[in-house]
């Protein structure tokens, strides 16, 4: 028997296909069945509305989970103890894949260097499979890659919540950075580390393994993988894959080495990301020529139009203290008007609560401190924030739309940028609306700054 838990379209993609494998399935979600799920038994589906898997899991030899599941939930301790075999959709695309894959991780950067490696390796003439359909701009595994291809290259993004759930390890496996973060689903540091190692400790010798030379916790886990090594650096020279030298990029496969121009106009974190994405491909056996045009994925420090001289940057996908402060880093002192907050607890679980966190959150809010003239603060988070930051330059506000609004009637002249950061988890709903909301401020007169 196999559960599939929820009633999202991959969820519903997934049942229909074991179902017609032959296998005994039960789909259940914690509200009622849309017409979707309710034609699943029509295919012999157990259909489970309003179902409270922590208090009931049912009996299942096989559970597919949600990717927002947290390790720690109490269905995910009562199957595993009940000797079932708990995965997710990520799981089963890497097992069947008939090309190889490329699995890209990290605390930070995943998403961009993913996206910037399909870019690169679609430059090189190669057919890649991503997915269209994932969340927020992710290249998160969806129900599209289960089709069976014969050609070319799978490339996912891998989360810690996909890698708790997962035994099976792709072909090129690639950690971006690793710190303290997400704990809240995991349970502890230890159990979120022993996630992202989950991305190597299935490899072969026949794989390879490329990782952040300029992280050490990220090398620490590459170093698991019994593939063959590549590295990405920004400050130093390596062996195998992909450095910044001047205005270049140097790229090395232990025999051979080229230079190629460096796009201009990229941040830190974006030009981690393509370094990265140029040492995937080397490690694919692909030769990138040239490291442009690249695509710029959404929420995420995107500039998304101005209001006079001011940039209007989303970054909404910032959920965690170390990624506003990374949007941050590059700006000049007292330039920058923020608007940050956002959700204190994520399913009953709170959110940068560890020890470790913490720390983190204080070291971001010193980065806050010297970049923003003004910190406009909003929802469960603002009074934490506040009370981290001090009460110089900050107000508070109720929401994310009166945030922005009251940042945009603050505005000067000389201010170079408005960032949306939250710094803590927001609904989907609201990140998608960051940037209509800061487009409509483009095209309105401006209020006279304070």
């Amino acid at each position: 028997m196999t559960l599939v838990e929820g009633f999202e379209p991959d969820a519903i993609a997934l049942a229909a296909l074991l179902a017609r494998e032959g296998r005994a399935v039960t789909i259940a979600g914690p509200n009622a069945a849309p017409p979707p799920v309710r034609a699943l038994r029509e295919l012999g589906v157990e259909v489970r509305e309003h179902a409270d898997l922590d208090a009931d899991t049912g009996e299942h030899d096989e559970a597919f989970l949600d990717v927002w599941t947290p390790e720690v939930a109490p269905r995910v301790v009562q199957l595993r103890a009940a000797g079932c075999r708990v995965r997710c959709l990520a799981d089963l695309v890497l097992e069947r894949a008939r090309v190889p894959t490329i699995g890209i991780t990290g605390t930070a950067g995943k998403t961009t260097a993913a996206i910037f490696a399909a870019a690169l390796l679609r430059g090189t003439g190669t057919t890649v499979h991503a997915s269209t359909t994932a969340r927020a701009g992710n290249l998160w595994p969806s129900a599209e890659l289960l089709a069976p291809v014969d050609d070319g290259i799978a490339v996912l993004e891998l989360t810690s919540s996909h890698l708790c759930f997962a035994t099976t390890s792709p072909t090129i496996a690639s950690v971006t950075s690793f710190w303290p973060d997400h704990l809240e689903l995991h349970g502890s540091l230890a159990r979120y580390r022993a996630a992202k190692e989950a991305i190597v400790l299935g490899q072969s010798e026949t794989g390879s393994v490329v990782v952040n030379a300029d992280d050490p916790e990220a090398v620490a886990i590459g170093s698991l993988s019994p593939g063959r090594a590549f590295a990405f650096s920004a400050t130093k020279e390596v062996a195998r894959g992909a450095f910044r030298r001047g205005s270049g990029v140097v790229l090395r496969d232990g025999e051979h080495e080229s230079t190629i121009p460096l796009p201009a106009g990229l941040d830190d974190p974006r030009l981690a990301a393509l370094l990265g994405a140029a040492a995937v491909t080397l490690a694919a056996g692909r030769w990138p020529t040239t490291l442009g045009p690249l695509p710029r994925p959404p929420f995420r420090a995107a500039v998304v139009g101005r209001r006079g001289s001011t940039e209007l940057v989303d970054d909404g996908l910032a959920a965690t203290p170390a990624k506003t402060a990374a949007a941050l880093r590059e700006r000049a002192a007292g330039s920058v008007v923020l608007v940050a907050g956002g959700l204190l607890e994520v399913d009953g679980l709170e959110v940068h609560a560890t020890v470790a966190e913490n720390e983190l959150l204080h070291r971001a809010c010193d980065e806050v401190r010297r970049a923003a003239r003004l910190v406009i603060l909003f929802g469960p988070a603002a009074e934490r924030l506040a009370n981290v930051l001090g009460p110089h330059r900050v107000r508070l506000t109720s929401s994310l739309d009166e945030a922005i609004s009251s940042a945009a009637r603050l505005l000067r002249d000389d201010d170079a940028a408005l960032v949306v950061s939250p710094m803590f988890p927001l609904p989907q709903p609201d990140r998608e609306r960051i940037a209509s909301r800061l487009e409509e401020l483009a095209t309105t007169a401006r209020f006279p700054g304070s």
